[in-house]
């Protein structure tokens, strides 16, 4: 079930990218200053310490709401909050979600699509559960990514991005949990004003 989940994005990606190159008569400058508000959804997969997943694929959990703006064609600033769902495996189980502030880079290959890449800091709380006892956590932690944007229609754009949340989810309580990265895949849209 998501293996086909993950080809129906890919496939989907694939046609709304070409659709968007082939919009580049459209009259909208995709490189001049702008504020948006956005949304995404995708999947991600815990690594590293107690909650290390042994899953093959992401789970389509993560769930994204975020804003920004560009101050020239190639940097700008990013809000956003983000809520993972639960992750891990038999020995230990964290609930995560929280928001980051990000600076990002952006490349314009032309006036319908770029690359991109942003780093920050996340400001997470957790629920952690484990054989030995639950506690709550919080923190703040960097994260980066990498991603690209496709412009859709004029005022719209797709957003595909890889990110990596870097969550150290250790408690005094519960010595043997320790700190994990989760690896996040995330297709959005983005509307600008």
């Amino acid at each position: 079930m998501k293996q086909s989940i993950m080809y129906g994005i890919a496939g989907a990606l694939a046609l709304t990218s070409g659709a968007a190159l082939a919009q580049d008569s459209i009259s909208h400058n995709e490189n001049a200053a702008h504020v948006y508000v956005g949304g995404s959804y995708g999947g991600f997969k815990a690594r590293g310490g107690e909650f290390d997943d042994e899953k093959d694929f992401f789970e389509l959990k993560i769930g994204r709401a975020h804003f920004g703006g560009f101050f020239n064609p190639y940097v700008g600033l990013e809000a956003s909050a983000t809520y993972f769902g639960e992750y891990g495996n038999n020995l230990a189980t964290a609930d995560a979600k929280g928001y980051g502030m990000a600076v990002i880079g952006r490349l314009p290959l032309s006036d319908s699509w770029g690359l991109y890449a942003k780093g920050g800091q996340f400001f997470w709380e957790a629920d952690i559960d484990t054989p030995v006892g639950s506690g709550d956590t919080d923190g703040d932690d960097p994260f980066y990514a990498a991603g690209m944007d496709f412009r859709l229609a004029q005022n719209l754009n797709m957003i595909v991005e890889y990110s990596r949340y870097e969550i150290d989810t250790r408690l005094e309580e519960l010595p043997n949990v320790e700190d994990t990265d989760l690896d996040t895949v995330k297709v959005g849209l983005r509307l600008r004003f």
